[in-house]
């Protein structure tokens, strides 16, 4: 009897030490995986990146995705480097991957290139599209300033060699239903 009470013990401690090394990694990588991001550090944002958003979208066209969105004719944004804060859902195991959801908080600074009619109007706009929490203008720099909190979705798996990468959690799950399948999708919550 001790035996056996010995070794369910022994397997529990095992099973909590395992998941808490899951989660120390999935804290520094999820770290990582934010200053590349803040940074614009392309070569640290791709290998943060889950490996099959790469099937969809090249790494060379995603680069000169970002470079437009950031930057175009008519505005540019630029990511603020702020605590992230960041919330760790529960590690969910699914068909032998990992996935963990993680919020954080992020926030940008938004200048159009020509002078806004109506900066106000576009408060409302920013919260509603981007939910975003709080919104501000400055009229000195005509600049917005957006805070919101935003979801990676971490995922570890036989691909990643169970390794923590990431993908941005969007309003309607494209990217991450073309990667992954319903199954997985409601055992997220997703």
């Amino acid at each position: 009897m001790k035996t056996r009470i010995l070794i369910i013990a022994l397997f529990l401690f095992q099973s909590f030490t395992l998941l808490a090394q899951d989660m120390a990694s999935l804290k520094v990588e999820a770290l990582k995986s934010y200053k590349a991001s803040v940074t614009m550090n392309f070569d640290a944002i791709f290998e943060t990146t889950y490996p099959k958003v790469f099937d969809i979208i090249p790494q060379d066209q995603m680069k000169e995705m970002f470079g437009q969105m950031m930057d175009n004719e008519q505005f540019s944004i630029k990511l603020v480097e702020v605590e992230p804060n960041f919330s760790f859902g529960e590690i969910k195991k699914i068909e032998g991957k990992s996935f963990c959801l993680v919020d954080y908080n992020n926030v940008m600074t938004m200048k159009f290139k020509e002078p806004m009619e109506d900066p106000e109007s576009m408060v409302d706009i920013f919260k509603s599209s981007m939910a975003a929490d709080k919104v501000t203008y400055d009229k000195l720099t005509g600049t917005f300033r957006i805070e919101l909190r935003a979801t990676l979705i971490a995922v570890a798996d036989e691909l990643t060699k169970n390794k923590w990468k990431f993908l941005n959690k969007d309003k309607s799950n494209q990217l991450f239903s073309m990667i992954f399948n319903d199954n997985i999708k409601k055992g997220l919550g997703l």
